[in-house]
């Protein structure tokens, strides 16, 4: 796993520089006269306030901050770098009467679950490093998932990388629900996740 804490503070070279083993899973170094490659497999996650000054969705305190002020923060992040995050997730405040709808074993079981059911299915892969050729085979929709896709690229001018990426992510919903097809409940928690 590779953490980045305040991600917008990382130096923007950084960043880019992530861009080819975040898609890829390898890190390729060239220099005059050679090339090497080495395997990259991990999980990026990414952590960031909604403004500078963390309070923009709070609903307890004001945000200080101009909209320049949000927008340069925001636009430290390049599209492409941000196109390969597959799951976008907005915390919202802690309340006193908050508390799991399960508990980490059951979720723990869930996913066991999951893993099994794809294996079951002849997968030997993970839903995330599936190939094209594979998505074709695993990633099977059925009729009002594909429509809602194919609505969601058209209003949202969907690139063909977050395309793949909804369509892994809803199988992976649809796999911790035990689902052969890719259902509408499945596709629309997978857009649901996409950045805003």
């Amino acid at each position: 796993m590779l953490f980045f804490d305040e991600l917008p503070h990382f130096s923007k070279a950084v960043l880019e520089s992530l861009r080819e083993p975040m898609q890829d899973a390898k890190i390729r170094i060239s220099r005059v006269n050679s090339k090497v490659e080495y395997p990259a497999k991990f999980l990026f996650v990414g952590a960031m306030n909604p403004c500078p000054c963390g309070n923009l969705l709070d609903s307890h305190k004001e945000c200080r901050c101009s909209d320049l002020e949000i927008q340069k923060y925001k636009n430290r992040l390049s599209e492409p770098f941000l196109d390969r995050i597959d799951l976008n997730v907005v915390m919202q405040n802690v309340n006193v009467n908050d508390c799991p709808s399960f508990s980490s074993k059951e979720m723990h079981k869930t996913v066991i679950e999951a893993h099994i059911f794809c294996q079951k299915r002849g997968q030997k892969v993970f839903n995330a490093h599936l190939s094209d050729k594979d998505m074709e085979r695993f990633c099977k929709m059925d009729n009002t998932s594909n429509t809602i896709l194919q609505t969601a690229i058209e209003r949202f001018a969907l690139s063909f990388r977050s395309i793949k990426k909804i369509q892994k992510v809803a199988r992976t919903i649809a796999d911790l629900s035990q689902s052969g097809l890719i259902k509408k409940e499945h596709m629309l928690e997978a857009l649901s996740y996409r950045r805003r």
